[in-house]
């Protein structure tokens, strides 16, 4: 993205920003799915790990005090010691939630296929478009910038939706009021 265009989406994101001051919902915990989706599993929803493996999804091994699993759409490539997601897939990370004790639910989604749908939206869609349609939903809006690009990201209660050049990752944040150390 060029400075120019950036800095004429940010003005958007102000206007934006500052219109949705008043939405309600901030405090929500647990995240209504959309219609327009076409993911198994929605942010914050409750799941157990025989949810997943029931489906048909394949755990990947790698994190400590979550679990991860590859959407049963796509096939994890073996050839490695440990099973890893396919450069284009879905990934659903488990943990505790809202707090880390409570009982698991998916807290981060990670999508890397153009065909996979989230308020309707894909990766390939317009970052226009995304504001757009993200607007009424969103609380909070901001441009992340990183060495390798500039993204839109915004925010509704507890779940941080990034929409970048080649993955739409959704965050739930949580807790750990017992201090837990993995």
């Amino acid at each position: 993205m060029n400075v120019k265009n950036f800095l004429k989406t940010l003005s958007v994101i102000f206007a934006i920003t500052i219109s949705s001051c008043n939405k309600s919902d901030e405090d929500s915990i647990y995240l209504e799915r959309p219609k327009d989706t076409n993911l198994e599993f929605w942010i914050t929803q409750k799941v157990t790990y025989k949810d997943l493996e029931d489906k048909g999804c394949t755990y990947l091994p790698g994190w400590m005090g979550a679990e991860e699993y590859l959407d049963s759409r796509y096939t994890a490539d073996t050839s490695e010691e440990m099973a890893k997601a396919p450069d284009v897939c879905v990934t659903y990370l488990l943990t505790g939630y809202p707090d880390l004790l409570d009982d698991p639910a998916i807290t981060r989604i990670v999508i890397t296929d153009p065909s996979i749908t989230v308020y309707g939206l894909t990766i390939n869609t317009s970052e226009s478009a995304k504001i757009e349609r993200m607007h009424p939903i969103c609380t909070r809006f901001s441009f992340v910038t990183t060495t390798e690009e500039c993204y839109f990201s915004c925010g509704v209660g507890r779940c941080t939706f990034s929409f970048m050049s080649d993955r739409i990752i959704i965050d739930a944040s949580t807790t750990n009021n017992n201090n837990i150390v993995y």
